[in-house]
């Protein structure tokens, strides 16, 4: 009701105004240098409304290149969208080509769109192509620069599970490079060093323990210790690590190798029988078959005692049957690995049935089994 009031207030108030100007339209004088004009009101009025529209016409014009620019822009990044949708739905399905082919063209589409270029990165990498996650990662990176430390960090990570490490290296100095105190750049350089068996991490080791991540680090020390292969004691290798690295089964492992690696398989078995209960990890079980003792027994009387505690663990039963192998119990050897067999199936435990079938005199059914694990391998 106020609204309409006021609009009919409006009304009276110009029909006034022109029944003024009809009367008495006035007068208009502009001089301007040795210039003047003059013309009456209602003709002033009327060119400034003429004036006021052409400059709306003239600013829309001047503005329309950027205004279809940005439309342009809008239709490609829905389209993008679109797309990278579709190649979602096709990954699902476990159609990988043709989700690969509807990633490229939504990045065609619109470079910016960084989670379909994450996307293409992942699935090259499941194809084990580190040449397209290095290439999508650098074209990003250009059209995106602020989003680089999740790219380059992202890339890093794929092309280390491809183990591409030259690769991976340069992301990973690149984000060392952004900020030095970037604790996930020190997980990748350290990842990087020890699975290239880089020598200088030896000497480095109590440095990067400052700043790795301890389980990163663990993993790390058990691969430089299988590298090694005994050329340097537990003592020597790992003196001024943290204490807290006891806690972690890898480091357990790598000091436990490097044990028996050195002959000295009483400090191995001391380890083992305190960390098999506390963590029933498979290497340390598997290490625990493999120590050589006098007393053999000792070894599968333990085992045994594991065995009535955690009946169902594949491991435990495994480590039972190569112990017994090497007692001589070849019936006792085959019932163990079957039973590990029938919790967890795999090659290396066929064919390690496979042998002692052989051992027992039951060589057609060895033959057979190896011949059933040739055809599952091609």
């Amino acid at each position: 009701m106020k609204s309409f009031l006021i609009f009919i207030l409006l009304l009276i108030l110009i029909f006034i105004g022109w029944q003024y100007l009809i009367v008495d339209n006035g007068y208009v004088l502009i001089e301007f240098l040795n210039y003047s004009i003059e013309t009456s009101v209602p003709i002033f009025v009327g060119v400034l409304i003429v004036s006021y529209f052409i400059f709306r016409i003239f600013g829309v014009v001047w503005r329309s290149p950027k205004m279809i620019r940005e439309k342009m822009a809008l239709r490609s990044k829905e389209r993008s969208t679109r797309l990278h949708h579709d190649a979602r739905a096709l990954i699902g399905q476990g159609f990988v080509v043709k989700a690969a082919k509807k990633l490229d063209a939504s990045i065609s589409a619109d470079e910016t769109n960084i989670n379909a270029v994450i996307d293409r990165m992942n699935l090259a990498a499941s194809e084990d192509d580190f040449k397209t996650i290095t290439e999508k990662a650098e074209s990003l990176i250009l059209v995106e620069p602020k989003d680089k430390t999740f790219i380059y960090s992202h890339a890093c990570k794929l092309l280390i599970e491809l183990e591409e490490y030259s690769m991976a290296q340069k992301f990973a100095d690149q984000l060392m490079a952004e900020s030095s105190k970037n604790s996930e750049a020190s997980n990748f350089l350290f990842t990087i060093k020890s699975a290239v068996g880089d020598p200088s991490i030896i000497d480095q080791l109590p440095k990067y323990a400052k700043t790795v991540d301890e389980k990163i680090l663990s993993k790390g020390i058990l691969k430089i210790s299988r590298k090694l292969k005994g050329e340097k004691s537990v003592e020597d290798l790992f003196s001024g690590l943290p204490r807290s690295l006891d806690k972690q089964p890898d480091f357990i492992s790598a000091k436990c190798e490097l044990w028996m690696a050195n002959e000295d398989h009483i400090k191995a078995e001391t380890e083992l029988k305190k960390s098999i209960p506390t963590y029933w990890d498979e290497n340390h079980i598997s290490l625990y078959s493999k120590l050589h003792l006098s007393n053999t027994e000792g070894l599968s009387s333990q085992l045994e005692t594991w065995l009535k505690e955690r009946p169902r663990d594949s491991n435990l039963w495994l480590a039972a049957s190569r112990v017994a192998r090497r007692e001589g119990l070849w019936s006792k050897a085959k019932q163990c690995i079957e039973r590990s067999i029938e919790f967890k199936d795999g090659t290396q435990k066929q064919t390690e049935l496979a042998l002692i079938l052989a051992q027992l005199g039951e060589k057609d059914e060895a033959f057979d089994l190896l011949n059933s694990i040739s055809e599952k391998d091609v």
